[in-house]
């Protein structure tokens, strides 16, 4: 049969080589497809803080309706930052821990200022967030600090 130990490697690594093109020319299009469906998203997130402005006037407290606009408008804060990690994999090809990292923290702020805005935390439940936050902001400032190099990315 003239199957060699050689050709076989080299139809593999051929094969491997236009499977990862492909995978890679899909991961393309799909973050093309998923920039305009985040920005319809976005602005329906702001036509939702929009309609609820109407739940601030007929609610029966002032703070029953800034509960909900403020739960919102943090929650835009959590996608926008979500966002700028899908565009700057878009823009570089790799995720940057850094944004990913804010994403979370913003994240997480967003959730201790609803409970807090809202009496709904508890001391433990408090220390267990901000411990969370101080792990998250030490590897944000490791990341910043000891960036991957340009080869190893």
């Amino acid at each position: 049969m003239g199957w060699s130990v050689e050709s076989v490697e080299k139809a593999g690594v051929a094969f491997e080589s236009s499977t990862t093109r492909l995978f890679r020319v899909v991961v393309h299009w799909i973050l093309k497809l998923l920039i305009p469906l985040s920005i319809v998203a976005l602005m329906m997130g702001v036509a939702r803080v929009l309609v609820d402005l109407v739940h601030i006037y007929r609610s029966p407290t002032i703070a029953e309706g800034f509960d909900r606009i403020v739960a919102d408008i943090l929650s835009m804060f959590v996608v926008v930052e979500l966002l700028k990690s899908v565009v700057e994999y878009f823009e570089v090809h790799r995720l940057k821990l850094t944004f990913v990292i804010d994403a979370a923290v913003v994240f997480l702020l967003r959730e201790v200022m609803i409970g807090v805005y809202r009496h709904t935390l508890d001391g433990g439940q408090l220390t267990a967030m901000a411990a969370l936050l101080l792990v998250l902001g030490v590897f944000r400032v490791a990341a910043v600090r000891w960036p991957p190099e340009a080869g190893h990315a």
